[in-house]
């Protein structure tokens, strides 16, 4: 068998544009994803932390169940089944972000509540015998100094929620791996289609990484030089 294969990447080139505007989504349903499970995640994390152990076991739980469903289910669950069951629709780039909103925010609420519980009692103790309120404490003390450990795993989070985007394919969402998906087919040009595809996500991923590295690296060097 001669496993020779003529490459034609004009197909790329002649399809750039769809290619272009489906990354610009695919960055958009990022962007709003990450936004809106840190929010949700910061939420969570603070209920979490909280000194009612009612209210922190039922947080747990909720964090526990999302982060055992698939991302693809709660995708699918909520475009479908949730204007059946409350009447209550949203259109396919809202239904994703929702639902990776959903997932990442247990992710992240995991981050934060590690990160706020490294911070060193002896910390909390001295701010108090300051004379600092408890909102006060936690957004000059708590905070900054949290920020500096949950920072790395916050990055490789945030990188899981731009591969994830692809999950808005089984929606219809016209981003990246969906349009590629129609080309391949329309094409039939799958390896040049889906390996440029692969250019992509590393083209939108390393420059974040390498962001976070540099981020990590000069708060390294303020706090701890």
């Amino acid at each position: 068998m001669n496993g020779a294969y003529n490459w034609d990447f004009s197909v790329v080139w002649e399809y750039q544009d769809m290619l272009a505007r489906a990354a610009v989504l695919t960055l958009g349903v990022a962007a709003g994803t990450i936004a809106c499970g840190v929010v949700f995640g910061l939420l969570l994390a603070m209920l979490r932390l909280s000194r009612l152990r009612t209210l922190a076991a039922v947080v747990m739980m909720v964090i526990e169940v999302l982060r055992a469903v698939p991302p693809v289910v709660l995708v699918v669950w909520i475009y479908y089944c949730m204007p059946i069951l409350t009447g209550w629709s949203l259109n396919a780039v809202q239904t994703s972000i929702m639902a990776l909103a959903l997932y990442s925010g247990a992710f992240y609420a995991e981050i934060f509540r590690a990160g706020i519980q490294s911070v060193s009692r002896g910390h909390l103790e001295a701010a108090y015998a300051c004379g600092m309120t408890r909102f006060r404490t936690m957004t000059r003390i708590t905070a900054p100094l949290a920020f500096q450990s949950v920072l790395p795993p916050f990055i490789s989070q945030c990188v899981l929620v731009v591969k994830n985007t692809s999950l808005a394919s089984f929606i219809a969402v016209p981003e990246i791996v969906y349009q590629g998906q129609r080309l391949s087919i329309q094409t039939f040009r799958p390896l040049e289609i889906l390996t440029s595809i692969a250019v992509i996500f590393i083209a939108l991923i390393i420059p974040l990484t390498l962001l976070a590295n540099l981020a990590e690296a000069r708060i390294r060097r303020k706090y701890y030089a």
